[in-house]
């Protein structure tokens, strides 16, 4: 996959953002953060709505990501087998299962 020098977060997830009280978003816990491509780090923010049973919220967010960065759905789903084999050796047994099932499907050309 192309690499890219976008600063990624490594664990964007919504317990990571931090509203103030006047509304202003901080994003927190930058101890993951990489350069790297977005869309990559946009593929493991929807894994883990997935694996929290967020499916809606993954959908919304992955809408949302694409939209604002003007990136092609299909582009962050490339990244997503990549990314759950990478996702699937630090969670629990249930979610490597659901991981590795994830990291099974590749686009032939």
């Amino acid at each position: 996959m192309p690499t890219h020098n976008k600063v990624c977060h490594g664990d964007f997830w919504p317990s990571n953002v931090i509203i103030s009280q006047d509304g202003t978003p901080y994003v927190i816990d930058w101890s993951h953060v990489t350069q790297g491509n977005a869309s990559a780090d946009a593929a493991r923010t929807y894994l883990l709505f997935w694996l929290n049973d967020d499916i809606e919220g993954a959908k919304e967010y992955l809408n949302l990501f694409c939209e604002k960065s003007g990136t092609d759905m299909q582009y962050v789903q490339k990244w997503m087998p990549i990314v759950a084999a990478s996702q699937s050796v630090k969670g629990n047994e249930k979610e490597r299962e659901f991981l590795l099932s994830w990291a099974s499907v590749v686009e032939y050309h």
